[in-house]
């Protein structure tokens, strides 16, 4: 006998959720080109938009309303959560107002920054919520739409470049063009890359072919950021998801990582008007340093500093914004630890960062199903998603805001659960979403 079609409550839900979900996803397209050009024009006059990447926050408002507008709702979300996930939330809920509102040294600095980690958590709960509102069947338009957007990005930031080599003047370490450092590129690179390999499993001629240009060009971004973690974090993932795509499509996979990379790193020596840019300075970086501290520019010693900071206020953190003023390390000029748990424990403190760490434990613990049900957008979503945590190591890519978007966007699209539609090849889609929503009960 047939199944059942879904349910007529359920099809009206889900037809009445598709243009929001477009209107999402356009939006979502928009928020790295239009950061990209509103950080570097206003930069001189209105530096807050590029150091608070107040499109991008703006672009998060957006998804949100338009969930609301599907009938997404905060308080129910929430109390759907399941009771671990709802547990470490509102510890980490607790401990982040608390350092940010009551202990931060600098309340000024903290406060704009707790708002932005307020929206990305609200932020993924509407866009988990909007495509699940669809059965799950814009998932992959969600990570088609981030792509396109890193793309889209790399023609704006290259335009600007390119404008700007007739500058004497112009900063080429901070940049500005959506970044505010050139080594930040390579966040923006990686999320590029791991999306469209993510994507080209099963694809053939054209879309196949748009999927190899976006990976060659997510890694000339992250060539030219002159990074040696995102660039061996690309490499890595890259390799890691050759191991978890179908048996049928590996060579294949490889095949397109490796010739998008050849294309990419000679590609590379095209545009490299500093000496901080391109492949030489992380080759030369990679194979220089007097000392341990030189090699890793300087980290041990903003690690030492950090750990100290931290025994002083072990419970609840320092609050956000504060370590530029507060470690002696940084030196007036870093904002953060280049180390995410650090960074999380400076911020808010062991209640904090336990906090956070079992709010994520359900998803975390998922995760293992990608290596027996991984399709193209749980491919794309886990890559980037494990790309970034890499990187967040050994830089701030869980520290600036469109990263950090980009992160909780992964999370999102891996918790709304797969549309049958979205089986392997061969499977009959009977059975349960491949990687199915794991935060509630």
């Amino acid at each position: 006998m047939a199944a059942d079609g879904p349910a007529p409550a359920v099809q009206r839900l889900a037809n009445g959720a598709q243009w929001p979900a477009l209107a999402a996803a356009a939006a979502l397209m928009l928020a790295a080109p239009a950061f990209a050009f509103a950080g570097w024009f206003f930069l001189a006059d209105a530096p807050v938009i590029l150091f608070y990447a107040v499109p991008v926050v703006a672009v998060e408002l957006a998804v949100i309303i338009l969930a609301i507008v599907t009938g997404f709702d905060l308080r129910a979300s929430f109390a759907a959560l399941a009771p671990t996930t709802r547990l470490g939330a509102g510890l980490w809920i607790i401990a982040a107002a608390t350092a940010s509102l009551i202990i931060a040294a600098d309340p000024a600095a903290a406060y704009p920054l707790l708002f932005s980690t307020i929206v990305h958590a609200v932020f993924g709960l509407a866009l988990c919520s909007l495509m699940t509102a669809t059965g799950g069947a814009y998932r992959r338009t969600v990570m088609c739409a981030a792509g396109a957007g890193v793309l889209l990005y790399a023609a704006v930031f290259t335009t600007i470049v390119l404008v700007e080599l007739r500058n004497p003047a112009f900063n080429w370490i901070g940049v500005g063009i959506g970044i505010t450092n050139i080594r930040q590129l390579g966040f923006f690179g990686l999320a590029l890359s791991c999306i469209s390999l993510g994507l080209s499993q099963g694809l053939d001629g054209k879309l196949r072919a748009i999927a190899g240009i976006g990976a060659a060009a997510g890694f000339w971004l992250t060539i030219l950021s002159g990074s040696r973690v995102a660039f061996a974090a690309a490499i890595l993932v890259a390799i890691a998801l050759c191991t978890l795509v179908d048996r049928q499509y590996r060579l294949r996979f490889a095949g397109l990582a490796l010739a998008a990379l050849a294309v990419a790193m000679p590609a590379s020596y095209l545009l490299v008007p500093h000496e901080a840019w391109g492949l030489d300075r992380i080759l030369s970086r990679g194979l220089i340093g007097d000392d341990i501290n030189q090699y890793s520019s300087g980290r041990l010693a903003i690690w030492r500093d950090t750990l100290a900071a931290i025994g002083e206020r072990p419970l609840f953190g320092h609050g956000e914004g504060q370590f530029r003023s507060q470690v002696a390390a940084a030196g007036g000029g870093l904002n953060h630890p280049h180390n995410a748990v650090l960074q999380f424990l400076y911020q808010w403190g062991i209640v904090g960062t336990a906090g956070l760490a079992l709010m994520l434990s359900a998803s975390a613990m998922q995760l293992r199903r990608l290596a027996r049900h991984a399709e193209g957008t749980d491919l794309a979503a886990f890559g980037t998603l494990a790309g970034l945590v890499a990187i967040a190591m050994l830089e701030g890519a869980l520290y600036h805001t469109y990263p950090v978007m980009i992160a909780v966007l992964c999370l999102a699209v891996l918790n709304a659960g797969a549309p049958r539609s979205e089986t392997r090849a061969g499977e009959t889609g009977a059975g349960p979403p491949q990687l199915p929503t794991v935060l509630v009960k």
